[in-house]
C-alpha cells in the first residue's frame, strides 16, 4: 500500500488528448492539430531572375541576378504565415546598348506574409505577399562603380492540388512592382521592372515530417527559377 500511495503521488501529471472511458471525447481532433503543429519554420532558398527594366528617356536594360536567402518563418495559426530573410545578390549584369554592368554581391532583405484561404484536402490556394530591398554596385570595365537600390512589392496566390499527402504542384501568378535608383553616366536614373508579372508552376514536396523541398518555374513575365529546403521546428 505504501508503494502505491508513493506511486500515485510522485507521478507527473499525463496530458492526453482522446476519449474517455465513457466515450466522450476530451478533445477535439482539430484541437489536437493544434496543439502539435509547428510554430517556426527556417528555410534556405536559391533564385535567378532575367527581366528587361526601364529607366527614364527611353532607356532599358535587361537584368540578370542570382541571389541566396535565409528565411524564418514563424506560424501563428495554421492558415497564416509571417516570414522574415536576409541574403546575399551574388552576381548578375545590366546590360545596355553601350555594354555589360556587372554587379558587386549585396544584401538582400525579405518580409513575407502568406495566407492559406482555401484547403479542402485535396485543393488549395494560398494568398502571398512580399516586400524586398536590394543594394548593390554596378561596375563597367574602365569605369566607375555605381551604386544601384532595388524595392519591390509582390502580391499573388498559388493554387495547387496535394498528391499522396506528400507532393503539391501548384500554379502561381504575382503582380509586383518598385522603384530602382541608378547611377548611369554620372547621373541619377530611376527605373522599374517592364513586366509587372509573374505566371509559372511549382512543385513542394513533404519529404518528411520536418522536411520540405520546393522548386519554382516561372517563364512568362519576369522569369524564374527557385529552389529552396525547409525544416519545421
Amino acid at each position: 500500500m505504501a508503494g502505491v500511495a508513493l506511486f500515485l503521488f510522485s507521478a507527473r501529471p499525463a496530458r492526453a488528448c482522446g476519449v474517455s472511458a465513457s466515450g466522450v471525447a476530451s478533445c477535439s481532433l482539430a484541437e489536437h492539430d493544434e496543439a502539435v503543429r509547428p510554430r517556426w519554420v527556417v528555410a534556405a532558398s536559391g533564385l535567378y531572375t532575367s527581366t528587361r527594366l526601364r529607366f527614364g528617356d527611353g532607356l532599358q536594360a535587361d537584368q540578370v541576378r542570382y541571389a541566396a536567402l535565409a528565411t524564418l518563418a514563424y506560424l501563428p495559426t495554421a492558415k497564416l504565415v509571417l516570414q522574415a530573410g536576409v541574403g546575399a545578390a551574388f552576381g548578375g549584369s545590366l546590360t545596355l546598348s553601350d555594354g555589360e554592368y556587372r554587379f558587386s554581391p549585396g544584401p538582400v532583405a525579405l518580409l513575407g506574409a502568406d495566407f492559406r484561404a482555401f484547403d479542402d484536402g485535396r485543393y488549395f490556394l494560398i494568398l502571398t505577399s512580399a516586400l524586398s530591398f536590394a543594394t548593390a554596385r554596378t561596375n563597367k570595365s574602365g569605369e566607375a562603380s555605381e551604386s544601384y537600390h532595388a524595392f519591390d512589392v509582390r502580391l499573388g496566390a498559388q493554387f495547387g492540388v496535394e498528391l499522396a499527402r506528400s507532393v503539391r504542384p501548384y500554379a502561381t501568378a504575382r503582380v509586383f512592382g518598385g522603384p530602382i535608383f541608378w547611377r548611369y553616366e554620372n547621373e541619377a536614373v530611376t527605373g522599374t521592372d517592364v513586366h509587372h508579372y509573374q505566371l509559372g508552376a511549382g512543385l513542394a514536396v513533404r519529404a518528411s515530417k520536418a522536411l520540405n523541398l520546393f522548386a519554382e518555374g516561372i517563364p512568362l513575365g519576369e522569369q524564374a527559377v527557385a529552389v529552396g529546403v525547409g525544416v519545421a521546428l
